[in-house]
């Protein structure tokens, strides 16, 4: 799914929120509300989002 997609489904006019929360620009993060939308526009789990994360963080430990 484009970026362009993601925020339009979203509620978004621009990719301005998507882009630099997928990049982490500007201090930009999705919240919890916005995975929540996210995990529902892609029909899954909220998990889901979640997966492999434990294995990225104990790499930069």
């Amino acid at each position: 799914m484009s970026q362009m997609r993601l925020a339009m489904e979203m509620g978004h006019k621009s990719v301005g929120l998507v882009s630099f929360a997928e990049a982490g620009i500007n201090n930009k993060h999705f919240n919890i509300e916005h995975l929540a939308t996210i995990a529902k526009i892609l029909d899954i789990s909220i998990l889901e989002l979640f997966d492999g994360v434990d294995k990225i963080l104990k790499k930069s430990v």
